[in-house]
Order: C-alpha cells, then sequence, then structure tokens
C-alpha cells in the first residue's frame, strides 16, 4: 500500500517505517563517489575512524569505505538496528531519538552547512511533516514507526522538502567523514534515515544548490517514513500528498 492509498482511508492510520530502502541507497551513494574513491590508494585495516591510514596518505582509514563497510564493519550496525527477538520500544528510546536529531542537526550547522538549517523552537518544529504525527512502536518486532495523531483530509498536504530542516551533502566523502565522526548508535540510525535523489531543476530555481544528484538527511520524524516505492516527488517546491 502507497501514501496515496493509506490517506485516502477513512480511519487513522499509521505510516510504519520499514528498514528496507537502505540497499538502493547504499548502490547510489557509492555509484556518486565511485571516481573520487578510485582516487585515494587502497584501503587499509582498522576498527575505528579515529586511526589513521598511514599508506593512504594520512587520510582516515574510513575515507575509502563503501556504505556496506560503513554499516557493517566499522560500526556493526546490525547489532544496534537488527534483532533475533522483539524488542518494546520505550519513551526512553523515543526520546533518544529526539536527542540524536538535535546533535545531527547541530553537527550539520558546523561541519556542512551548505543549506540552512532552522533550529525547532517551541511554536514551530520545523519538520518536514506538516499534519500531525507522532513516534511510537510499530508493534510486531518491527520497531519505530512514525503515526498520524488524528485524521487527515483526503489531499492533504503531508510533507514537503521546504521546510529548513534537511540536510544536504553533494559528494560521498563529506557524507562519510560526517558519518564515521558520529557516535555508533546515532551513526547507524543516520546511514538509515539519507536518501540519494536526483533533483531535475526547475525553472527560476536552475542555481540551486539541491539540484542533481544530491544526498539528503531529514533531522526530524519524517526520517522514520519509507517513501522508497510511494510514487511521491519530494523535490523543492514539490508536495506529498
Amino acid at each position: 500500500m502507497n501514501i496515496i492509498e493509506c490517506l485516502n482511508m477513512t480511519k487513522l492510520l499509521s505510516l510504519i517505517v520499514a528498514l528496507a530502502c537502505c540497499a538502493v541507497f547504499l548502490e547510489e551513494i557509492d555509484a556518486l563517489d565511485e571516481a573520487e574513491k578510485a582516487s585515494n590508494g587502497n584501503n587499509c585495516a582498522s576498527a575505528s575512524p579515529e586511526q589513521v591510514c598511514i599508506e593512504n596518505d594520512d587520510l582516515p582509514v574510513w575515507w575509502d569505505y563503501s556504505i556496506d563497510n560503513l554499516f557493517e564493519d566499522l560500526f556493526n550496525c546490525g547489532e544496534i538496528v537488527y534483532h533475533d527477538t522483539p524488542v518494546p520500544v520505550t519513551e526512553k528510546d523515543i526520546e533518544k531519538v529526539y536527542q540524536q536529531f538535535n546533535e545531527l542537526r547541530d553537527k550539520y550547522a558546523k561541519e556542512v552547512n551548505l543549506v540552512p538549517i532552522q533550529q525547532p523552537t517551541p511554536d514551530n518544529s520545523f519538520s518536514l511533516m506538516t499534519v500531525p504525527c507522532e513516534i511510537k512502536d510499530a508493534g510486531g518486532g518491527k520497531g519505530k514507526g512514525l503515526f498520524a495523531s488524528e485524521m487527515i483530509k483526503k489531499g492533504s498536504l503531508v510533507m514537503s522538502l521546504n521546510a529548513g530542516n534537511v540536510g544536504i551533502f553533494k559528494d560521498g566523502a563529506t557524507w562519510r567523514k560526517f558519518v564515521a565522526t558520529l557516535p555508533r548508535e546515532t551513526a547507524c540510525n543516520f546511514i538509515e534515515w539519507c536518501w540519494i535523489q536526483e533533483i531535475i531543476p526547475e525553472e527560476g530555481n536552475e542555481d540551486d544548490i539541491r539540484n542533481g544528484l544530491t544526498i539528503f538527511c531529514a533531522f526530524d520524524e519524517s526520517s522514520l517514513m519509507n517513501a522508497a516505492d510511494l510514487g511521491v516527488h519530494l523535490g523543492y517546491g514539490e508536495e506529498a500528498n
């Protein structure tokens, strides 16, 4: 069921996150920086981003890591993200997610800052979600999910990339450095929360930095919504209905 079908239903429905769209993202981001990685020399084995790869002109060990290397080898994210038995999501887990959003937002503003990031206020969360929603346990061992917290009128705008709360990266090296220098759990979530999208320039926005192949990550609860196959456009100025 896609998001349009969900929103056409007459009862309160949940938008449950799935940990499925990561594979496409991994392939595309690796393709984005394939040429740059090829010029960085051989990889050298190490277990920590703090260790330096001497054979690689003093570049960090993770400099030419693939996304799989980051996810599986550097951080061993499967141990955090996937569980053999269902693990209930607690209020503390949800609070931690919002703390991670704040950490990511601050780190992006300090280290990357390709686009301005709005800081949430009591009056405005600057969330991409334009309808009331909340993070809850999706049940059945599925982990955290995003749920509508009230009825949504058919045709309503539910999501917009123009909220001022979306970080972008234009090359894989910058993205890898950002990930590799995060705390382990935050890094594992961030890898799964990002997506890559090619934005087609629109008339009047030909110079927008988001044009072309771009890595996006929203620093809010919209990151828990899997929109891989929903057929909606999330470019600047566009809507998800």
